[in-house]
């Protein structure tokens, strides 16, 4: 089996500032040339992995998850970047690669303008040169991060509009810089939502008029238009269609008003993707930067006719704890909480405005959904416990690694025994102590012992590795245990237990589970 190569190539908007320099093309050319001044690389596979257009501040990128994932597999030899930057900007876990994980799994990494190869460091930690400029280039990443926030910030309070796409209603100009026009077409349906709301017309039945005359909604718009940039955005089929969400949406944004309103989230950490929302103190709205579509006095006027309504994601209050989690079964959207009769309900709003029949069915009671919710996670806890007290999973994994270390080292020492009397045959011959013949037996029969080592030494440390896997998966089983015998439903609980939950027409709710043994439970109301 041959060795395996991985170029990782990375350039995202922060690397504009560099120049050509780190260009994709640029980092391929300056790797191959490496690999074809250094004749052991003759023999290897050479794979290519390319992140183009994110950043290195975190590793939530879809090649470089693409590469550690064949690399915990063992089926990458050796890496090779342009410099320590291409692999990553964060100081801890490019060190704990560097340090740690790669030489654990014996994957030689090469920065090659960094003059770094670790199968030259003789199995020491990295030097302090090398965390020093991880360090140099996390500390650098943060302040440019934070330039480009300050710029953009300017540019919002002189009421610039930075968004790649233009909402609803407009389109970006084209005489204009980050300005925006007038979307007639558009436009005339936004008019129209807020004269009908005006008029006292309920959002769930402008939703369904809209739907009845084959409006198209603001994203098919967009892409009938070509006009949505190829952007991937999560929906929940090929289709969408007007809802209640959709219009609250339009009837509580102020920027219909020829207002430019923004900064109303901002990122945790330029290493993380999560964002927060900002009290509306902290928004930056700049008025009349922009032809507006409906009045600031019917902007108002619909307010006030729907001011105890509160439109989902657009307050500072807390969602739901099954929020994300819940889909109509039949048409995978998910499902709103609403307030009837002093109980809360979930329904699947998309599919009502669809007039879906099915979808119009759709409705549990929050109560009833956290005691089935309780139950089965219980349930689920019993079964755990059962599965790894009497299979004892945990302790036959430790055995089983134990064991197979041993081999590994046993045979390793075999393979080690081969190759000096493969070279002490080799002085043998030239010192004329043995025959041609002889040593060209000898020389075949040690490769065939070497190469048979080799072979056992892979497979053993492939069982190792998925033992490895069976006591992690067993080990966060075994974390699940803290929530037994609990008696209040949390997002945690969720978060450990549920990947999505799917509500049918009948009543009843299919589970999918996170855990593998225990996947897809359906439970009748």
């Amino acid at each position: 089996m041959s060795k395996k190569a991985a170029l990782y190539i990375r350039l995202s908007s922060e690397d504009e500032n560099e120049g050509e320099s780190n260009s994709i093309k640029n980092q391929r050319d300056l790797l191959r040339s490496y690999l074809a001044d250094h004749v052991e690389f003759a023999q290897y596979e050479i794979l290519e992995f390319c992140d183009d257009g994110f950043s290195g501040t975190n590793f939530d990128r879809p090649a470089i998850k693409r590469l550690l994932d064949r690399v915990k597999r063992k089926e990458i030899h050796c890496i090779l970047v342009k410099d320590f930057s291409r692999f990553g900007r964060n100081f801890l876990e490019v060190c704990d690669y560097l340090d740690q994980i790669f030489p654990f799994l014996r994957v030689r990494f090469i920065a090659v303008n960094e003059n770094y190869d670790s199968s030259k460091s003789n199995g020491s930690s990295i030097g302090m040169d090398v965390a020093f400029k991880t360090l140099i280039y996390e500390l650098y990443s943060r302040d440019i991060s934070e330039k480009i926030r300050s710029v953009q910030q300017a540019k919002f309070k002189k009421g610039e509009y930075l968004c790649a796409i233009a909402f609803y209603g407009y389109a970006r100009s084209k005489e204009k810089k980050n300005s925006l026009v007038v979307d007639e077409p558009a436009a005339a349906v936004v008019r129209r939502i807020f004269q009908m709301a005006y008029e006292g017309v309920p959002s769930m039945e402008i939703a369904l008029t809209l739907n009845k005359e084959k409006v198209p909604s603001p994203l098919m718009y967009r892409r009938g238009n070509h006009t949505d940039k190829g952007r991937g955005w999560r929906v929940a089929g090929e289709q969408t269609v007007w809802t209640s969400v959709a219009i609250r949406r339009i009837l509580y944004d102020e920027r219909y008003t020829g207002k430019l309103v923004s900064r109303k989230r901002t990122k945790v950490d330029i290493s993380l993707k999560k964002t927060v929302t900002l009290p509306k103190s902290e928004w930056i709205i700049v008025p009349g930067t922009h032809e507006a579509i409906v009045s600031e006095e019917m902007f108002q006027k619909v307010q006030s006719k729907s001011k105890t309504r509160i439109i989902p994601g657009w307050t500072n209050q807390p969602k739901h704890i099954f929020y994300g989690k819940l889909k109509c079964a039949h048409c995978n959207h998910s499902l709103q909480r609403n307030l009837l009769r002093k109980e809360y309900f979930y329904r699947c709003e998309a599919g009502m405005a669809a007039q879906n029949e099915q979808c119009q069915s759709v409705k549990l009671s929050e109560q009833t959904l956290t005691q089935t919710l309780l139950s089965a996670i219980d349930a689920q806890i019993r079964l755990i416990q059962c599965s790894l007290s009497k299979e004892g999973r945990l302790e036959k994994a430790g055995d089983a690694i134990t064991k197979l270390q041993k081999q590994v080292k046993e045979q390793r020492a075999m393979q080690d025994k081969w190759k000096l009397a493969k070279i002490l045959a080799y002085e043998e011959f030239c010192d004329g102590k043995i025959p041609k013949d002889k040593y060209l037996k000898r020389k075949e029969e040690y490769s065939e012992s070497i190469l048979s080592a080799e072979a056992l030494i892979l497979q053993w440390e492939k069982a190792i590795n998925q033992e490895n896997l069976q006591i992690q998966e067993d080990t966060e089983l075994q974390n699940c245990q803290r929530f037994a015998s609990a008696t209040e439903l949390t997002r945690e609980m969720l978060d450990e237990f549920i990947q999505v939950i799917r509500v049918y027409s009948n009543g009843a709710i299919e589970i999918v589970w996170n855990f593998k043994d225990y996947n897809n439970t359906c439970i009748p109301q």
